[in-house]
């Protein structure tokens, strides 16, 4: 697939392996749409991204996806669906049954695996109708290999792993010219803090 002059929406695009891809596909001549929850970063992002269009969204938040799918029909549509949005819960009393273990686990899975499902199903007619389109996703190691310190997290993308995987082979089936990558970024150290998620 040639990137130059494709439309490309990538959520959780304001850092990370996010903002990397948005600048990727800049250099390769694409028109790149970023989303994510903070605007602060987002800011950021346009001062140094000019061409870079930035839409503030929480893929958590179903009004929030019908929101932006109406965003990007009135920009033109876009070629390449990019799901890259995600977050980890720091574990409270792991193991133990608590509401916190239980609301962290439910955003988890609202954001890194119902969200994917609920903006594919509202792009999907969109992305069909170009000569050449792609869903992107950004899985983990982890849905391979779970984490003990982050089961729920792990969970999260085994599902959408499989998800990925299974919308692959049901669009090969119906004959479906858009195609469905799975992004399984390097593995990195990973430790928890009082604070929150570190990486090294």
């Amino acid at each position: 697939m040639k990137l130059k002059e494709k439309r490309i929406l990538i959520t959780g695009g304001a850092s990370g392996i996010g903002l990397e891809a948005a600048r990727q596909f800049l250099a390769l001549g694409a028109t790149v749409i970023v989303t994510g929850r903070n605007q602060a970063k987002l800011t950021a992002v346009k001062q140094a991204y000019p061409t870079i269009i930035t839409i503030q969204n929480d893929v958590a938040n179903p009004a929030d996806s019908v929101a932006l799918f109406d965003q990007v029909k009135q920009l033109g549509g876009i070629d390449i669906l990019y799901h890259n949005a995600g977050v980890g819960v720091p574990p409270l009393n792991l193991g133990v049954a608590n509401d916190g273990h239980h609301q962290g686990a439910t955003y988890e899975m609202e954001v890194n695996y119902l969200g994917v499902i609920r903006l594919t199903n509202l792009f999907m007619d969109m992305l069909k109708s170009r000569p050449e389109s792609a869903i992107i996703t950004t899985t983990s190691l982890l849905s391979l290999v779970p984490s003990i310190l982050e089961a729920t997290y792990s969970a999260s993308k085994t599902a959408l792993a499989f998800y990925t995987k299974s919308l692959r082979t049901h669009l090969q089936v119906i004959g479906s010219s858009v195609k469905v990558f799975e992004l399984i970024p390097r593995w990195s150290i990973r430790t928890w803090s009082p604070t929150g998620l570190t990486k090294s």
